[in-house]
């Protein structure tokens, strides 16, 4: 008999116990060595080093070659853990740096978009996410075949999903080939090299196990380096540790340092409007026009919810975070996994604004002048890395916050250096980024390398090739090792913004594959012709809406913006849907049994049980 005992290991709560307090222990022997200015030439990079190592150790120990451990990590991963995973995949390296850029340059207007991150979470995690784990699929598009019992649907699911995933790892491929150099002093081209190294190194060994693994280690990382800076610049602004909930107090006095009273910072700057908030998806730089609340603002409150439905719609459908609740060992794990998803993206969501604020509050307080003369060495550095320039325009001899121009990711990266921290918490900063890049990038390389491995051909369905070879995983490493090339050479020839391509890859799920999910699983006459209805005018409609404005930097399509054009083609998208799942035959009652199945959350997953009727039986002998 195929099923098998499922248990979680008791102890990986106190492993990774055991890696928070070793990569703290590491942060405090670097202020150590640091302060006795024994590794100041190599503090810079050290922490960024020494993730990665921890995480290439984590997945050489957890190698397998077990195809259910291979492709959902044994459905036995705890729902903290899968949620920390699910923390990492939402957010990204370009996602994290995008939208804390966003936040300093639009301030509340900006919400719309972190709202939207929880909001995609509570949608997959109430409305999707149960219902992929009680399918029990290794991969998306298998959950289209079993849905309407056909091959050819899954084919077409699979091709649409190409888009969005390749979007996705570009996205963090291209952020790492702009942060590589300022953190290592390499070109674009090793970095990009390195992370070929790395990714093949969590991947090969165990698949979404090995890569599981070395993500929940990445992930703290993450949430370390989010926290940790901003409680030390709290105490020094605020006296008080909880930034999250003290930054508030900050905003009046930054709206007075900014505007002296008036609604703009400069009267001769045009502010950034719907029209012009995509410039925000490259990262020249641009001035700050806009207090962080009150005055004049950028985008109304329509805009905002739009913004809001958009990249909610986006997260909800991202196919790997969806496919991190097939890892939890039941349905009900899979909820909380994605409820622990949702208390982490929120802490992130309580942390970005208050760098904006601190950052805004150092740099536009009347006091801290800023001789040209004598420019503080935060200055020069930062100048150095392409994340600040500033010009002494009326010709008085100093700097003041309304002089400086400021890239899209300077929030991050910058708040350690203004603040004048020591180089420990400099390099945490850019720790956090890559780690949250690199861990985004495997989680998509694996997402794509299923694809094509396990979808898009025709030698034998999946289900066969789990019957006929339970424990050969060839193909699969040799399809990991082919894509990441394949990624790699792309990136050197992307040109754009890892920023842009994440919010692009969002718009992609939210047209493209939300409307067919929801309606695959709430809709009782949904139909295989109602399926290429829904689906090929959502594709297509993001396709041609992201050739029209260049992936969102030209935010105008007859003279609307690229929201507001992704929200009407969302909505096409289920009346086409519902339409053709009308005009065409009703669902038989197989299918119709199929679709109950998956909507009742106790027994045994569908495909396992499907997989356990397909085995061979053995002979039981005779008398």
């Amino acid at each position: 008999m195929y099923t098998r005992q499922r248990s979680v290991n008791p102890l990986l709560g106190v492993y990774y116990g055991i890696f928070t307090a070793v990569f703290i222990g590491l942060i405090v022997f670097l202020l150590i060595l640091e302060h006795m200015s024994v590794i100041d030439e190599y503090i810079l990079y050290s922490l960024s080093g020494a993730a990665f190592f921890l995480s290439v150790v984590i997945s050489l120990a957890t190698m397998t070659n077990n195809s259910e451990d291979f492709y959902v990590s044994g459905r036995r991963v705890p729902s903290g853990l899968n949620g920390l995973v699910l923390f990492v995949l939402t957010l990204g390296g370009a996602g994290l740096s995008g939208f804390t850029g966003v936040i300093f340059f639009l301030g509340m207007d900006g919400y719309g978009l972190l709202f939207g991150l929880i909001g995609g979470l509570l949608i997959a995690g109430f409305f999707l996410a149960s219902f992929i784990r009680k399918a029990g699929v290794y991969t998306l598009p298998s959950f289209f075949e079993i849905r309407f019992r056909s091959r050819v649907v899954g084919f077409l699911a699979a091709l649409a999903l190409l888009a969005p995933v390749v979007l996705f790892a570009l996205a963090e491929l291209s952020f790492l080939k702009f942060l590589g150099p300022l953190v290592f002093g390499i070109s674009s081209e090793f970095t990009l090299l390195i992370i070929l190294v790395l990714a093949l190194f969590i991947l090969l060994p165990g698949g979404v196990r090995s890569m599981g693994w070395a993500q929940c280690a990445l992930a703290i990382v993450v949430l370390l380096g989010l926290i940790v800076p901003l409680i030390i610049v709290s105490l020094k602004l605020t006296n008080l540790p909880l930034a999250q909930m003290t930054y508030g107090s900050l905003i009046d006095e930054i709206a007075s340092f900014q505007t002296g009273g008036g609604e703009r910072l400069s009267s001769n700057v045009e502010p950034l409007q719907i029209t012009k908030w995509a410039a925000l998806l490259n990262n020249e730089f641009h001035a700050l026009t806009v207090t962080f609340i009150g005055g004049e603002r950028a985008l109304s409150g329509l805009d905002k919810f739009i913004m809001m439905a958009v990249i909610a719609f986006g997260i909800a459908a991202m196919p790997s975070l969806l496919l991190r609740s097939s890892m939890g060992v039941t349905v009900f794990e899979a909820r909380k996994s994605f409820a622990w998803g949702v208390a982490l993206v929120g802490l992130a969501v309580l942390s970005i604004p208050a760098y904006a604020i601190f950052l805004q509050y150092m740099i536009f307080n009347p006091d801290a002048k800023f001789l040209v003369s004598e420019l503080p060495e935060w200055l020069r550095q930062l100048g150095a890395f392409g994340l600040l320039s500033a010009r002494d325009v009326n010709g008085d001899g100093q700097l003041s916050g309304t002089e400086f121009s400021f890239a899209r990711d300077v929030g991050i990266l910058a708040l350690p250096y203004v603040a004048s921290l020591n180089g420990t918490m400099q390099s945490l900063g850019f720790a956090t980024l890559m780690a949250a890049a690199l861990a985004s990038f495997v989680g998509r390389l694996m997402t794509l390398s299923k694809l094509l491995s396990r979808d898009l051909h025709f030698q034998k369905s999946e289900m066969e090739a789990d019957v006929i070879g339970l424990n050969n995983l060839l193909w699969s490493r040799l399809m990991i090792v082919l894509v990441t090339i394949g990624l790699i050479s792309g990136a050197l020839y992307v040109e754009h913004s890892g920023f842009s391509l994440f919010l692009s890859g969002l718009v992609l799920c939210a047209c493209g594959v939300f409307p067919v999910l929801i309606l695959s699983i709430w809709l009782n006459r949904m139909s295989k012709m109602g399926f290429v209805f829904a689906l090929v005018p959502g594709l297509a409609g993001a396709c041609a809406l992201l050739a029209i404005t260049n992936f969102g930097l030209n935010n105008q399509v007859l003279g609307f913006g690229l929201f507001e054009v992704a929200l009407l083609v969302i909505i096409l998208s289920f009346i086409s849907g519902i339409i053709g799942s009308f005009m065409g035959p009703k669902p038989n009652g197989a299918d119709l049994e199929v679709l109950l199945d998956i909507r009742t959350p106790g027994g045994e997953a569908l495909y396992e049980r499907l997989l356990r009727l397909a085995m061979p039986r053995r002979p039981t002998g005779g008398v």
